[in-house]
């Protein structure tokens, strides 16, 4: 499936950019959300180069999106390549394991604090930064943080205005950026994981080139079953190798019809983007590729058993 070039960079997530850059001086942890559905696609590698130096927490955002086995092996994966001090898997939308988060936070803050008195210092502020891409939950973790709603929230990537400090308590406080891309993604399939995610806007890329991948990585992962039992499709349809092959007969079978008989693949791929969002194809991510073929075994066996 040839894919669309993606050529976009805001103005706004340049300025962004040097904010982060710049502030990144005065920060002592920086906490990454990652989306768990897409982690390795929703790093971005500019916070990481930003941010070398420094205290970094992984936070596996949107958690309760993805099986336990996974969740198990990106911890594992970002602790073994040393791309962070701590990794947590976590829910902003439902508060778990937010208490753990605090509890890493607490241990980092008393870290500095006692250091700082060895120097002669009595009153220390530990600042923390949160910072990730568009729509991964950074707003809505630091409400759960400070337990009422200090930032905007909205459900459009990119709503965040501006950096925001907030006061945790006395001697914490946490720096709220808005969410940024970078210009350039390691390649196109980076930019489509996200679009599967909906961290970038539907309207950034053919919305049916994106359903295609995703009916790509399905077939790749074994899930066929989720064709049959979502969108009616037979085994006989299921012999087609062509992804927009497939999107056709998703759009036949559940009757997305336009005038003149013509199949609404349109539809058939929002309606496919929709159901993988709202997890009612089951809870995986679409970024395995990276794993190597023994984790693959593993992810495949629990997914045979929760069939």
């Amino acid at each position: 499936m040839a894919m669309t070039k993606i050529n976009w960079y805001p103005g706004h997530m340049k300025k962004t950019k040097e904010m982060i850059q710049e502030n990144m001086k005065i920060i002592d942890v920086v906490l990454e959300l990652v989306d768990a559905r897409v982690p390795i696609s929703s790093m971005n590698p500019d916070i990481a180069r930003f941010s070398k130096n420094k205290k970094r927490i992984i936070i596996l955002n949107k958690a309760d999106l993805v099986n336990k086995t996974e969740l198990k092996l990106w911890k594992e994966y970002f602790i073994k390549n040393n791309m962070a001090d701590e990794v947590i898997e976590l829910s902003a939308e439902t508060g778990f394991n937010v208490k753990k988060l605090f509890a890493i936070i607490d241990k980092v803050s008393k870290e500095k604090l006692e250091k700082m008195k060895k120097k002669g210092l009595r009153k220390v502020n530990t600042r923390l930064m949160v910072a990730g891409i568009p729509n991964v939950g950074k707003s809505r973790l630091i409400n759960r943080i400070v337990g009422k709603k200090s930032a905007g929230v909205g459900n459009k990537p990119g709503f965040t205005r501006g950096k925001q400090w907030v006061r945790i308590k006395e001697g914490l406080e946490l720096l709220d950026t808005p969410g940024i891309l970078w210009p350039k993604f390691e390649s196109d399939e980076v930019g489509y994981n996200l679009a599967i995610a909906g961290a970038i806007r539907d309207d950034i890329l053919p919305i049916e080139e994106v359903a295609c991948l995703l009916i790509t990585k399905l077939r790749r992962y074994r899930m066929d079953y989720i064709f049959k039992n979502n969108y009616k499709l037979t085994d006989e349809d299921l012999l087609e190798t062509i992804p927009e092959v497939i999107l056709d007969r998703i759009a036949l079978r559940m009757n997305m019809m336009l005038k003149g008989d013509k199949v609404n693949t349109k539809q058939a791929a929002f309606t496919i983007l929709r159901d993988y969002r709202n997890k009612k194809l089951g809870n995986f991510g679409v970024d395995r590729e990276l794993f190597e073929e023994e984790a693959k075994k593993e992810l495949e066996a629990q997914e045979t058993e929760e069939k």
